[in-house]
């Protein structure tokens, strides 16, 4: 965690300094204010490069990137050229794990896997994102690149759009990009790669959203799909910003919907084999109800319902305050459907954006500090307990690729996941 504490510091610090000089903006012009800008530019890069390369040069960090990512670019590069020794045994490796957590093969089973059956399988499987992540994995294998570079371009493209989107719409980049961290968002993106890249996408979409500007709206949100179908979810948030339910009836339509989720889930199942069959698998499997995501997604409700009268009327809060609204809704299923937090995230997100304007509602400044204390208190707790002691999405240990042995990395890794 000592790694992810640094980079969080540093680039809060910078996004502060970037932040203090665009208000300084405001009163000056000419070469002054040139000079301003010249300044805020080079801040909000210091904000953005440690993020940047703690995401690009990341190795063995997000168990995706060894369940799905790598392998599959590995297997899909195989079908242009050969493999060096180390990528070939990084594909049997990813093998034995997903035998292992996938397949639950015994360990005399996991010891006959080869890596040719390993490679057809990963092959089999790596046309199963959407046609512009795919279309990112063969330029690069084009151009011959490691796998390494994928992780790099994605990374860049996931803070490029969560950037934008932060310093185009939070009153308070500051805090927005420090929740941004202990929301546990940023390391997401460093396991759910390519439904990372859509959401970030999503989130900038939201300024075309409020600015009520259609045509960026669904072009952006229909790009982001190009990464991962699942982005189509977002498209009625471009409504949301008009929307005046009254948050009582938001309350009593949670509640409704909670009810009906028990009973919905046969109906549920018919219309999807029947609208969309390709879609059916994901409704079977056993299904938990997220608690912990509800959890969080109501009391963001709870204390955006009380600020609701002071800020209705600001920019993004009314889009926000229903974005989460859909969250929960969607959460009610969670129970039935596996998966559904999945489809949360994208409703989710915008709580570091949506938490700072929130706080910014609060008129007595003691008070105002100490709601900001409480939000970055508790989400640090969560971050703690999810990240540092559960080690969700296995980011931890964080180990870089730069001057190090990566396969006797790998091997470590391997070990210590297959126990």
């Amino acid at each position: 965690m000592l790694y992810y504490g640094i980079m969080t510091f540093c680039s809060v610090a910078a996004c502060w300094w970037a932040t203090k000089l665009k208000d300084k903006l405001k009163v000056l012009d000419g070469r002054e204010a040139d000079r301003c800008r010249r300044m805020m530019a080079f801040a909000l890069l210091l904000s953005f490069l440690p993020m940047f390369l703690i995401s690009a040069f990341r190795w063995n960090v997000g168990t995706d990137t060894w369940h799905t990512y790598t392998p599959e670019y590995l297997a899909m590069k195989a079908e242009r050229t050969e493999l060096t020794v180390e990528e070939k045994d990084i594909i049997l490796k990813c093998g034995k794990l997903n035998a292992k957590w996938d397949l639950g093969y015994t360990d005399e089973e996991i010891e006959q896997l080869t890596y040719n059956g390993c490679l057809i399988a990963f092959q089999n499987n790596s046309k199963h994102t959407a046609f512009g992540f795919q279309a990112l994995e063969k330029l690069l294998i084009l151009f011959g690149a490691d796998v390494q570079w994928l992780y790099a371009v994605t990374s860049l493209f996931i803070l490029l759009f969560v950037f934008l989107a932060i310093w185009k719409q939070s009153s308070m980049p500051p805090l927005a990009l420090l929740l941004f961290v202990l929301t546990s968002n940023f390391f997401l993106a460093l396991n759910i790669v390519a439904q990372f890249m859509a959401i970030s996408v999503c989130l900038f979409a939201c300024t075309y959203a409020e600015k009520r500007k259609p045509v960026f709206f669904f072009v952006l949100v229909l790009f982001a799909a190009c990464f991962h179908f699942s982005a189509l979810v977002f498209l009625p948030v471009y409504f949301l910003p008009k929307l005046k339910i009254k948050p009582v009836w938001c309350a009593v339509v949670i509640g409704a919907v909670m009810l009906i989720a028990q009973v919905a889930y046969p109906l549920i199942v018919k219309a999807v084999e029947l609208l969309a069959p390709r879609y059916a698998h994901y409704l079977s499997g056993s299904a938990d109800f997220e608690w912990i995501f509800f959890a969080i997604g109501l009391a963001v409700f709870v204390v955006g319902t009380y600020y609701y009268p002071k800020g209705k009327d600001l920019p993004y809060y009314r889009l926000w305050y229903y974005a989460n609204i859909i969250g929960l809704i969607v959460l009610c299923f969670s129970g039935r459907i596996p998966s559904m937090k999945r489809i949360n995230y994208y409703f989710a997100a915008p709580h570091f954006l949506f938490l700072p304007l929130v706080i910014q509602c609060e008129e007595k400044p003691l008070w105002r500090k100490l709601l900001c204390a409480a939000v970055v208190v508790l989400f640090l707790a969560e971050t703690v307990v999810a990240v540092g002691y559960m080690n969700k999405n296995g980011v931890l240990p964080y180990q870089t690729m730069i001057g190090a042995d990566r396969p006797a990395m790998t091997n470590e890794l391997m070990m210590l996941l297959l126990k």
